[in-house]
């Protein structure tokens, strides 16, 4: 398999686990890297995990009723020095119609990835994400986890 196509599953991959609440595989996907979101920085495995789950909401149904869409991504690679880099936008959609809560998109903004080849595979380094839109996050994040007026400034 390609780079390309290697760094391009891992994208996918976080999208896939995260909507699905599977909160420990998000976390072996930063076994050796970190996510930095607006006012939190998680960081290995574990770290990832834990922050995951302690700022998200779970449905009976085992996920999070959401869409993590990820689009437009421009890829650098440069195997020669075993680094890459890639730029996303990301559209959260979301749906919870036993709160009243109709599909509708939740935020948008960008994703700045670093890669690292190790050991024969590409693995994330740290993933920045930037919020640039913000909806109703009610039905998304446990209640006080997330400070909006921090959104809106990483935003900027």
């Amino acid at each position: 398999m390609s780079s390309e196509q290697q760094i391009l599953n891992l994208i996918a991959q976080y999208t896939h686990y995260l909507d699905q609440a599977k909160f420990d595989q998000v976390g072996e996907l930063f076994a050796n890297g970190k996510i930095i979101s607006p006012g939190t920085v998680m960081e290995g495995k574990d770290g990832v995990a834990s922050q995951l789950s302690k700022n998200l909401q779970v449905y009976a149904d085992g996920t999070l009723r959401t869409a993590h869409i990820t689009t437009n991504t421009v890829l650098d690679i440069q195997e020669e020095k075993n680094k890459a880099s890639a730029v996303s936008y990301l559209t959260i959609m979301q749906v919870d119609p036993e709160r009243g809560f109709p599909l509708q998109a939740i935020a948008g903004g960008r994703y700045h990835d670093l890669f690292k080849y190790v050991e024969g595979k590409w693995e994330f380094s740290v993933r920045e994400l930037i919020i640039t839109l913000v909806g109703d996050l009610s039905h998304h994040a446990t209640p006080n986890s997330i400070d909006l007026q921090t959104i809106e400034k990483s935003g900027k």
